[in-house]
């Protein structure tokens, strides 16, 4: 290869670019023009240089390394190109990503290149791949890519589509699934007159309008939740629990979903709120986390400005398919919960995950309806059936509009959306069973009932994971509408990590005395629309002139407003805000490094640069301290 002479300016550090995760098919790919196939703009972050009078590291237990270190730490979503100068050397060129859990190492030579990822987050690798290393690690094997001509460009892209895209030479020629963080990269380069030179490239940010329209509104909040099981709860200490409350308070997740007790209630039903009858309820080898009923922890749900919902899983083997004592059943809870903490449950629910006959749904909501108001509970209000997935959640839907009766009867549409889990690499493929189910509400409100991971694929504390949840709460308040959103556990007792990182915002910490911790990056984007949205608040239509800058508005009267921004793309988005009469005065950013960090305003509120993969809300409102 006739070398390229370097052109970085004089002077310029020594820095390295980019990142790379993917297996790579056995492809020929023809030289092309740097930069080509991605149509976006691009700058020049700096140059790079490794020349025989760069000085070497020592990497224990593999000698003596030439290496350049980005001083960066990657968003989660990004685009990195390699311009290649200048490159000469018997061994390969070899840039390495590492992140928490797995990393990835692409190795180029003048006319190919060859790339493999790698996991080292457990001893378990040795017995996978032997102790060869100085730790552990697996490697997949390597894929071969061959170039026709030279190698110029590399560039990979980390989507918010939990998708991995890599071009060669201006041309994309792989892309898969990656849900993986990765944080740090670096290249190295081996042997005394090995040398290269290059640039390092990354996406320009590009300048999105948002306006906010305050005369057009929408629906109006209950707020955001989940289920706090007692028995996880229980584990807590008088630390543990101030904590937890603060931690409620603070995330404003004041909706405590029931899952009571079910086949282990007695026919007297005198054992709601009996730890030691709690229904087991396993996840993998876990500490059972029991479906039971805590009175008094209600209670001081209810103190703090929440409610309570109630709805039955399994229901009690002496129910059966009885309406009547179906009805009975949850009208004695709603006395129980009156009796022990001052006021009924808000909402109670038909029945969760449950397929039935529809004739069999419409005569327990009419049945229910009917006990309620007799038993002078008229205020508690139901919603209807609801389903695993949204797809199943239609189905329901359109068996209960059958009987204009029952439908009348329901004061709240319901429904779980685990399906989202098949649209991670298509996100806005689901829109469209979100306006059906939409439609079908015909203006009745919307509680998201259950929402989190339990695909076991992506079973992992990922923010890349936490952010594809993300996308999957903008769309239930602004394509849905939905009055409440709620993850699926609050609180949950497990041992396995990958259970808490998922099905969980919190889990106790037995490291540290049992008290509430954050389980996974899961919080932070959730708690990105929590903290700031209250109840009462109105969503505001809001527009972005980038489709990948999904922006949420709320009003909660008096000029006290938020908006929440999730930039999904790899560039980055600086903000053009355009919302009258608003002084916001706030900035928190949730990302893999901030937990919903406050962060000063810029010297102009309405430009503020959203970083690739980043969440930000711009707000006057307080937080529930």
């Amino acid at each position: 290869m006739k070398p390229i002479r370097p052109k970085a300016p004089p002077g310029t550090r020594r820095f390295p670019l980019l990142c790379l995760a993917a297996l790579l098919g056995g492809m020929d790919v023809a030289t092309a023009g740097a930069g080509e196939g991605t149509g976006e703009r691009q700058e020049t972050v700096c140059a790079v240089q490794l020349d025989p009078g760069t000085a070497a590291y020592e990497v224990w237990g593999a000698g003596q390394q030439r290496r350049a270190f980005a001083d960066e730490l990657l968003p989660a979503c990004f685009e990195r190109t390699l311009e290649i100068e200048e490159f000469s050397a018997e061994e390969p060129l070899r840039w390495v990503f590492t992140g928490p859990r797995a990393g990835v190492t692409v190795f180029i030579r003048t006319n190919e290149v060859r790339l493999a990822h790698r996991f080292y987050d457990s001893p378990g690798f040795f017995e996978v791949s032997g102790k060869s290393a100085r730790h552990p690690e697996w490697s997949a094997p390597e894929r071969t890519f061959v170039v026709t001509g030279r190698v110029q460009t590399v560039a990979v892209r980390l989507d918010g589509r939990l998708q991995l895209a890599l071009c060669v030479n201006g041309r994309e020629v792989h892309r898969q699934e990656w849900m993986h963080d990765l944080s740090r990269h670096q290249l190295y380069l081996d042997g005394k007159e090995a040398r290269l030179a290059g640039r390092w490239l990354r996406p320009a940010p590009v300048e999105v309008a948002v306006r906010v329209k305050s005369q057009e509104r929408h629906q109006t909040m209950l707020g955001f939740g989940g289920i706090t099981t007692p028995t996880a709860y229980a584990l807590l200490g008088e630390e543990g629990k101030r904590r937890w409350w603060k931690w409620l308070a603070e995330y404003n997740l004041l909706i405590q979903r029931e899952y009571p007790n079910g086949t282990r209630l007695h026919a007297a039903m005198d054992n709601w709120d009996v730890l030691a009858d709690a229904t087991p309820h396993y996840y993998g080898d876990n500490f059972p986390n029991g479906e039971i009923s805590d009175f008094d922890y209600n209670r001081r749900i209810q103190s703090l400005g929440g409610q309570v919902w109630f709805e039955f899983w399994k229901l009690p083997p002496w129910v059966g398919t009885n309406v009547q004592r179906y009805a009975q059943a949850m009208v004695s809870y709603c006395q129980a919960a009156q009796h022990r903490t001052g006021r009924p449950p808000a909402v109670v629910g038909i029945q969760n995950e449950i397929r039935q006959k529809p004739e069999q749904w419409r005569a327990m909501t009419l049945a229910l309806r009917h006990a309620l108001n007799a038993a002078g509970l008229t205020q508690v209000r139901i919603h209807m059936a609801d389903a695993g997935a949204l797809a199943g959640g239609i189905e329901f839907a359109k068996e209960f509009r059958k009987s204009d009766e029952a439908w009348a009867a329901i004061d709240f549409t319901a429904s779980h959306m685990y399906d989202f889990q098949d649209f991670f690499a298509n996100p806005d493929g689901y829109d469209q069973r979100l306006a059906e189910w939409h439609s079908l509400a015909d203006g009745k409100p919307f509680l998201s009932t259950e929402l989190c991971i339990n695909a076991p694929q992506y079973q992992t504390d990922s923010y890349r994971v936490a952010l594809a949840m993300g996308q999957l709460y903008h769309k239930n308040l602004t394509l849905a509408d939905a009055v409440a959103v709620c993850y699926c556990w609050q609180l949950l007792n497990v041992v396995q990590p990958s259970y808490g990182a998922t099905r969980s915002l919190f889990v106790p910490d037995e490291s540290n005395g049992f008290i509430p911790a954050p389980s996974s990056h899961q919080l932070r984007v959730f708690g990105a629309y929590s903290r700031r949205i209250h109840q009462g608040m109105v969503r505001l239509t809001a527009q972005s002139t980038d489709p990948d800058l999904l922006v949420a508005a709320f009003s909660a009267g008096g000029g006290r407003a938020t908006l929440v921004i999730l930039n999904r793309s790899v560039r980055p988005a600086l903000l053009k805000l355009d919302w009258p009469n608003v002084r916001l005065t706030t900035l928190e950013v949730a990302d893999p490094y901030h937990q919903n960090a406050v962060q000063p305003l810029p010297a102009r509120p309405a430009e503020v640069t959203v970083a690739p993969g980043a969440m930000v809300s711009l707000t006057n409102v307080k937080l529930k301290l």
